[in-house]
């Protein structure tokens, strides 16, 4: 189960919403700008100028106040470097605190070297990528931190989302396999295998606009896939095979062959609470970097992608239809780091789910 398969994706951009035209702060670089009025949302990462951010780009506010860490939804008119607020401006909750892990700017090996088990060509060639400082979360985004999205109106508001994930969210008002209880086991026509989805599961059945309208509300923004990987698997000299080391080990993370649960794993057929195998740490104290879940990824798709790929701060084709999925699942074997994965960005499975990155240092 290497590959997903997926279908294209329409995007549409620039739709007015009540008057405004809706914008991400990272895109008013580009030109033409839109018409006023504008409406961004971002949260605040400075009072004095007041600047917000949706993790990739931040923007000067004059005419409003906020503390930092609110996230805002601002109307106002643009002029190439400042907005001016000309109408609401709307306060929302913040997202819990969750734990960062910081990835120091350098260079590292990406890819496949060819020797590792089971690879496939997309992995290859093995190449040095430099990459500048970020925060990447230590573990998945978990039930309870996406519940504090939804409750902060998180399927309500469009601020949070992409123009193409406002349209395909439609009338959802949550994930899939949002409901605690589950038995996934019965869905493959097994024995019935119930159990209870916690706060500290990490949250499922997510489709990529679902990952990246979190993201954009917690600050931040889903890992490129170089970032994913360096995170996973560098131990400042080389990269591992798995996030642990080089010898696979199927005690190291939840996977299709844990799962005796007398003997500390979990059943098959279920996510475990984060963090809960804490001998398959990558080199950089995060868990759960092989399965679990697989966990989405910013960058578009390319099997040919590494052959072309920058060497500093690489971010994926410019186009695609798929997205990119890494690190392997509760319902998959031999999780390796370099392995690549993808789907269509409006998929969602109970084995797919996330994890946040935020830039700078």
């Amino acid at each position: 189960m290497k590959k997903l398969l997926c279908a294209c994706v329409l995007l549409v951009l620039g739709l007015p919403v009540q008057g405004a035209y809706v914008v991400r702060v990272s895109d008013l670089q580009y030109s033409p700008t839109p018409p006023n009025p504008i409406k961004v949302a971002g949260r605040v990462v400075s009072e004095s100028p007041l600047k917000l951010s949706d993790g990739n780009g931040e923007i000067t506010v004059v005419g409003t106040t906020a503390a930092p860490s609110d996230f805002l939804v601002v109307t106002g008119d643009w002029d190439g470097s400042v907005l001016t607020v000309t109408g609401a401006v709307e306060h929302y909750v913040g997202p819990a605190a969750t734990e960062m892990v910081y990835i120091p700017a350098g260079s590292f090996l990406m890819g496949n070297n060819g020797s590792e088990p089971y690879s496939y060509s997309d992995e290859l060639p093995q190449h040095s990528v430099y990459l500048s400082g970020y925060w990447i979360g230590k573990y998945e985004v978990t039930r309870g931190e996406y519940r504090r999205f939804m409750d902060a109106g998180g399927y309500s508001s469009p601020a949070y989302w992409s123009s193409a994930g406002w349209s395909w969210k439609g009338s959802r008002t949550e994930p899939r396999y949002w409901a605690a209880a589950q038995d996934w086991a019965s869905e493959w026509g097994e024995a019935p295998q119930p159990f209870a989805q916690t706060d500290s599961h990490p949250v499922v059945g997510v489709s990529y606009y679902e990952a990246e309208a979190y993201c954009a509300w917690a600050g931040g923004h889903l890992p490129t896939e170089a970032q994913w990987e360096k995170a996973s698997r560098w131990t400042g000299s080389y990269p591992n095979v798995y996030p642990w080391g080089n010898a696979w080990d199927a005690e190291n993370c939840n996977n299709w062959y844990d799962h005796n649960a007398a003997g500390g794993g979990y059943q098959r057929y279920q996510t475990a609470p984060v963090g809960s195998y804490p001998s398959g740490a990558s080199p950089y104290g995060l868990q759960d970097m092989a399965g679990n879940v697989w966990e989405w990824c910013r960058d578009w798709y390319s099997s040919s992608y590494y052959s072309v790929s920058p060497s500093t701060d690489p971010q994926g084709p410019s186009s695609g239809s798929c997205r990119v999925l890494r690190g392997g699942s509760w319902n998959y074997y031999l999780n390796r780091c370099a392995a690549r994965g993808s789907a269509s960005p409006d998929y969602w499975s109970n084995d797919l789910g996330f994890r946040l990155v935020r830039s700078g240092g």
